[in-house]
């Protein structure tokens, strides 16, 4: 089968971008034809053909520079020229959209639809629904948008950035792509990593049948990283973007708070953010706190498998993290807030611990049990990696993910 694999990014920026690389190496070793469409950027793997690639669009620069580009994020005419070239030469029998939002905009969904080429979207995150992807605004979860069934509140409390020219073009995309394009209708398929974006694409309005719960899966190269009798270590970790909606605060109060009783342990933190410099204000310098930047894959798989517990603090609710799965397939436990998709993944003290969401108190009790009982924790890890294995492997993935290709490609 001919697969045309579509994001925006073609470098591992986050947890879409993970599924975009192992589902199309996946593909590619059943043997399919497998076609890849991204944009130009510097930090773009090394491919062939990136010629065919759309110029990218950097929104950090003025707001000047924004609004003369606001065009192509409602329809992208270049995207369109470029991705139909591809069609017409490589003549997939479906494509597998990814993030493609605001840097392709909805004229690629057009293109497709031009040729007759079936689509399958997984909701990585939740565009469609929120215009800022976060269902978070003001510090605080955010369901209003989905609730309403307009855009409204998004510029009516500046959810882009605090601003109002942001907020009110997040507004019209979200109205040029539901009311006027309605996208949805021409998405064959959405694919919904968790039961809990399925739940918010129905209530949105997407129909039942067009949506399949299909979570993604870990990529097999995890299977012999397992380290044997680790000594365990004496910190948490926490990895990901650091911007307020992620829980970080949160997370650098409560470690704070229990230091006096435990002194020996760390909290390392790996990534960066808008927030970095906030959260290291917050952390007051303390040694026993350590922001490590960005790391590449192996630099993190391997912080990863040598820490004790990985935290996931989350304040927004998390749809489907890669995060978890990493850890746990290294046979590393997750303490993770309560929130989306984030108990579909982990059962309390079985494959992980769970605390209230945004609850410090709950957070530093979960902390404080950790320590306290090392045996459980270790066969917690053992247990959670016997499950990533047992329901997100990718042979189980490719079986599914087929016979939807397959279904859609005939009808």
């Amino acid at each position: 089968m001919k697969i045309l694999q579509i994001n925006k990014f073609f470098f591992l920026r986050g947890g879409s971008e993970r599924h975009f690389f192992d589902l199309s190496e996946l593909l590619s070793e059943k043997k399919h034809q497998v076609f890849v469409w991204s944009t130009k950027h510097p930090c773009n793997f090394s491919f062939p053909n990136q010629e065919d690639f759309v110029q990218f669009i950097d929104f950090s620069k003025s707001i000047w520079q924004g609004i003369k580009k606001t065009k192509e994020i409602f329809w992208n005419k270049e995207a369109k020229e470029k991705l139909e070239k591809v069609i017409k030469r490589e003549k997939p029998d479906v494509a597998h959209l990814h993030n493609v939002f605001s840097h392709f905009s909805p004229s690629i969904i057009f293109a497709l639809k031009k040729y007759k080429i079936p689509i399958v979207l997984t909701l990585h995150d939740y565009k469609l629904f929120c215009p800022n992807y976060k269902f978070f605004s003001k510090n605080k979860v955010c369901f209003n948008c989905l609730k309403n069934k307009n855009y409204r509140s998004c510029f009516s409390k500046k959810c882009f950035n605090d601003s109002w020219i942001k907020s009110f073009g997040g507004y019209l995309e979200g109205k040029w792509h539901k009311d006027f394009l309605k996208v949805a209708e021409k998405i064959d398929i959405f694919l919904a990593p968790s039961l809990f974006i399925k739940k918010q694409a129905i209530e949105w309005g997407i129909p039942k049948e067009k949506i399949i719960h299909l979570p993604n899966f870990i990529n097999k190269t995890y299977v012999n990283k397992k380290i044997e009798n680790k000594k365990q270590s004496n910190y948490f970790l926490y990895f990901g973007r650091l911007s307020q909606e992620k829980g970080v605060e949160l997370l650098i109060k409560s470690f704070l708070n229990i230091l006096n009783e435990f002194p020996e342990w760390k909290l390392k933190i790996v990534g960066d953010g808008p927030e970095e410099e906030n959260f290291k204000k917050i952390a007051q310098g303390n040694k026993q706190i350590e922001f490590l930047g960005r790391k590449n894959s192996k630099e993190l798989n391997k912080i990863i498998s040598e820490a004790y517990l990985i935290v996931v603090p989350s304040l927004w609710p998390e749809n489907f993290p890669y995060s978890i799965l990493e850890s746990n397939a290294l046979s590393i436990p997750v303490l993770a807030s309560e929130t989306g998709g984030l108990t579909e993944l982990i059962k309390h003290e079985k494959s992980g611990l769970l605390f209230e969401s945004g609850n410090k108190n709950d957070l530093e009790n979960k902390i404080i049990w950790s320590i306290r009982n090392p045996k459980k924790i270790r066969k917690i890890g053992e247990l959670a990696r016997e499950e990533v294995f047992a329901k997100y492997n990718s042979e189980k993935y490719y079986k599914k993910i087929i016979k939807i290709y397959e279904r859609i490609k005939i009808s």
